[in-house]
């Protein structure tokens, strides 16, 4: 049976700490590797932070809409904001060999997550969809009962 849970932050980074505090709970329930808990909160992050700096262009007075659905082992996030909507043919993580801040979080997003879509089909924003294969990550009970 799918649980979802919906959280609506303001467009201030402040406030991602909420939502990362809320993954983690959530993520917790299922008992995962603490490793890739923090990949999934890094990929919810850097998203929400792209949200802010480009959708909002860094405003703080806008929403972030962002839902949290496990169903059949299948990890879904989906991000709505009603910013300026994204170009998806832009995206172009910078070279690894270039050291320095910033630039990397569609990078991560990419590589963590097993699927990632844009929606821009909208009057206004953009709609980000993330899904985790969360099956062989999920401790066994029976294994863990019985070691």
């Amino acid at each position: 049976m799918a649980q979802s849970i919906k959280i609506t932050i303001p467009s201030d980074p402040r406030y991602l700490c909420v939502n990362r505090k809320t993954l983690q709970q959530i993520l917790t329930l299922f008992e995962l590797p603490e490793e890739l808990t923090g990949q999934l909160a890094l990929c919810v992050d850097e998203a929400c932070s792209n949200v802010i700096k480009y959708g909002y262009e860094g405003e703080t007075h806008h929403t972030i809409e962002i839902s949290y659905t496990i169903d059949n082992d299948v990890f879904e996030v989906n991000i709505r904001d009603y910013g300026k909507q994204c170009d998806t043919s832009t995206f172009q993580p910078r070279c690894l060999d270039d050291v320095k801040p910033g630039g990397l979080g569609t990078f991560f997003i990419n590589k963590i997550m097993d699927s990632v879509s844009y929606c821009t089909q909208r009057e206004k924003g953009t709609l980000l969809t993330m899904t985790k294969n969360l099956k062989p990550h999920m401790v066994d009970h029976k294994e863990k009962d019985d070691a």
